[in-house]
């Protein structure tokens, strides 16, 4: 027989489970204006005037004498796997020389950077535009035939420039979640944020790799993008509010991965930025929340019984910071639940970050710990300090 409770925590966790639907939903639904890459050709391309010490000026295009020459002035470039940095030419056929031995002697050529940074501003919707980014060169990389490269990625974005230079293959896959691009270089000039390069087939692929760097300490607000949604984002709060079972707080992962130190909103590239805005702007206006950012971890363990296999998933949160980057000063790690998460993870198909364990000790293997590692906003009830609320975990 069923009791009054019975029906009442019934009703409550239905209420609580529809909240946390539209919620997610709502969340999910705030998109930014641009793409997640940007890829053009240059009509009036400026000889930048290269000049690499110790070879001096580079003519253009790419002779193949110049190019063995850039070559043998140049060392392998290195590629990342977990947290490792590695050299392998079977992996990577790529010569790199570091901007402090380059040189672009062209004044003309910031005229013509100028002009791509527009269209990359606009491409990818940069919040402030272009006058909010700047490129600083990175590095030059030179492909040789069979060279393959991994994922290429910057500050908030990379911007690669294709140098006049004859060869065929190469061409440029841009990925981001389900969504994908592909661009010929062989002929063309690219910029883009994240890319992986298909095999040079003849010739030499040359480019000048720039990091897109956030040049504001916050991306201008615009009232008539953040208003069509204020009020559905305020209501939504306000239900939260009212909710008999409501959570102390409630965590959204975001789509990308940040360190510690680029944990800011500012920092926040393309959807991620434009939902947490939405987010801290509405607790502001709402007056009961706020808006904090947070890295969050995921170790999930296989441990040997002996009958088989037994997984074990343990999900921790740390190092809160506020929208503007400031550490709340938190000591440690707390254990959070999977509940209070708005959009549930999938470990099962994604390599983790980091691995340890799984040794053989001969006569069974060593459980193993993979770590896999998220960035999320998280939306709490104030408290008269901030920092009061990471107790209440």
């Amino acid at each position: 027989m069923s009791t009054t409770s019975d029906s009442d925590d019934d009703g409550a966790a239905a209420e609580k489970a529809d909240f946390i639907y539209d919620l997610r939903r709502l969340i999910s639904g705030v998109h930014a204006s641009g793409s997640f890459a940007a890829c053009g050709t240059i009509d009036s391309f400026v000889n930048p005037g290269i000049y690499i010490d110790p070879i001096g000026i580079v003519r253009l295009p790419l002779s193949v004498e110049d190019a063995q020459a850039l070559a043998q002035t140049s060392h392998k470039a290195p590629f990342g796997k977990g947290n490792e940095t590695l050299v392998d030419e079977s992996v990577r056929k790529t010569w790199q020389i570091n901007a402090a031995n380059i040189r672009i002697l062209n004044q003309d050529w910031q005229l013509c950077l100028d002009r791509i940074l527009e269209r990359v501003a606009e491409g990818l919707g940069i919040a402030g535009g272009p006058s909010s980014i700047r490129a600083e060169l990175y590095k030059m990389l030179l492909y040789e035939k069979g060279a393959i490269t991994e994922k290429v990625s910057g500050m908030f974005g990379t911007l690669i420039i294709c140098l006049p230079s004859e060869h065929t293959g190469g061409a440029v896959c841009l990925r981001h979640g389900s969504q994908s691009e592909r661009f010929d270089s062989s002929g063309n000039s690219v910029f883009d944020v994240v890319h992986e390069i298909e095999p040079i087939q003849t010739g030499y692929r040359w480019v000048l790799a720039y990091n897109l760097i956030n040049r504001s300490q916050g991306p201008p607000q615009s009232a008539s993008a953040l208003d069509a949604r204020i009020g559905q984002f305020t209501q939504a709060l306000t239900r939260w509010q009212d909710l008999q079972d409501k959570p102390f707080y409630l965590a959204y992962p975001l789509d990308h991965e940040y360190t510690d130190r680029d944990l800011k909103l500012a920092y926040l590239k393309g959807d991620d930025f434009y939902r947490a805005r939405h987010v801290a702007q509405s607790c502001e206006a709402h007056g009961k929340y706020y808006m904090l950012l947070g890295n969050m971890e995921m170790c999930i363990t296989d441990q040997n019984s002996e009958e088989e296999m037994e997984k074990e998933a343990v999900l921790s949160l740390d190092h809160i910071v506020d929208p503007q980057g400031f550490d709340l000063l938190i000591a440690s790690t707390r254990t959070i639940s999977t509940t209070n998460l708005l959009r549930g993870e999938s470990y099962e198909d994604r390599e983790p970050d980091t691995q340890r364990g799984g040794n053989y000790l001969g006569n069974q293997y060593a459980e193993i710990d993979q770590f896999f590692k998220d960035s999320v906003s998280v939306g709490a009830n104030k408290l008269r300090k901030r920092a009061e609320w990471f107790d209440r975990l």
